[in-house]
């Protein structure tokens, strides 16, 4: 496993867990169930993105490029869509509720978004995680 992969699988799951321990213990236990959804539906996709980038990079010239708008696809695709059916399975009542999870679901999206835009958009920063 190359630091790439824990770079990307690590730090957003650290900064979701920076956010969910303290709204979890001011806004109740919910806010970790709700931040555990929305990163293990968007986190995953950061690992099959960074295959398809390797494989990308070596097979095209706009590699990098066509990976970047892969991972957004995919994660769309996998986190939000998830996030809907994992939303009407849990038949969540309150207002508050709705809006906190999709609130999590739309941080953990964005947050693993950039991570993997910093990852693939600076050739330099993503040399620099890889295991020689």
């Amino acid at each position: 496993m190359t630091r790439r992969l824990l770079f990307v699988v690590g730090i957003p799951t650290l900064i979701g867990a920076m956010a969910a321990v303290p709204l979890g213990l001011t806004l109740g236990p919910n806010q970790w169930v709700f931040a555990a959804i929305g990163f293990g539906l968007c986190v995953p996709p950061g690992l099959a993105v960074m295959l398809l980038h390797d494989y990308l990079s070596r097979t095209s010239p706009f590699g990098r490029i066509m990976a970047m708008f892969a991972g957004a696809l995919i994660r769309l695709a996998v986190g939000f869509g998830g996030g809907a059916i994992v939303f009407f399975l849990m038949g969540l009542e309150e207002r508050a509720d709705k809006i906190a999870f999709w609130g999590w679901i739309l941080f953990a999206y964005l947050t693993t978004l950039v991570v993997e835009t910093v990852v693939f958009a600076r050739p330099h920063a993503a040399s620099r995680f890889e295991i020689r």
